[in-house]
């Protein structure tokens, strides 16, 4: 009979990794706690405990969901230590470093949609650079982990809520450029 887990634990507990754990940890120990705590496998036990597996199971499940995605990894994380709440985290004005480059993009916007269609070149290299700053926040993310998972707890949390208040706005920008595109 296996030790069920805690609904109380936190997600990296659940799983049993740190935080900056790889992509590879996360699903290894996922597949592993999935079998564990299957419930065809406490088909014969009594209803107390196939509910305990059941419990399990889902607890798995919403620790995977939520870990393997670096960027809801953070939002979790600041979540439970910043008591954050994902609207703040998700709906940010423009980061400043960000702010002439997006006040030119939308004049170029307005212009590609009134028929402008010599907008289109700067419009996909927007698009280029802004992806590319989507995927470097990723890597980010993976820097803040380590640095969180060797004390620096508030730096790697700062850290994190920049993340996730840029990544929020870049991932707007980013519609607005594919939907305009096409």
């Amino acid at each position: 009979m296996p030790d069920f887990l805690n609904p109380t634990a936190s997600y990296f507990e659940i799983l049993g990794v740190k935080t900056a754990a790889s992509d590879l940890e996360i699903s290894a120990q996922f597949r592993t706690l999935s079998r564990r705590f299957h419930p065809d496998r406490f088909a014969a036990a009594t209803a107390e405990i196939l509910d305990d597996a059941l419990t399990s199971t889902a607890l798995v499940n919403d620790a995977y969901r939520t870990l393997k995605d670096p960027f809801t990894r953070a939002e979790y994380l600041l979540r439970r230590e910043r008591s954050a709440k994902l609207g703040e985290l998700r709906d940010s004005k423009p980061p400043k470093a960000l702010f002439a480059t997006v006040m030119e993009l939308q004049e170029a916007l307005m212009e590609f949609q009134d028929g402008d269609e010599s907008q289109r070149t700067h419009l996909e290299a927007a698009h280029v650079e802004f992806t590319e700053a989507y995927a470097a926040l990723k890597a980010r993310l993976s820097q803040l982990f380590i640095a969180y998972d060797s004390g620096e707890t508030d730096v790697a949390l700062d850290g994190m809520q920049e993340v996730a208040a840029t990544r929020g706005y870049l991932r707007r920008v980013l519609d607005n450029l594919n939907k305009t595109l096409g």
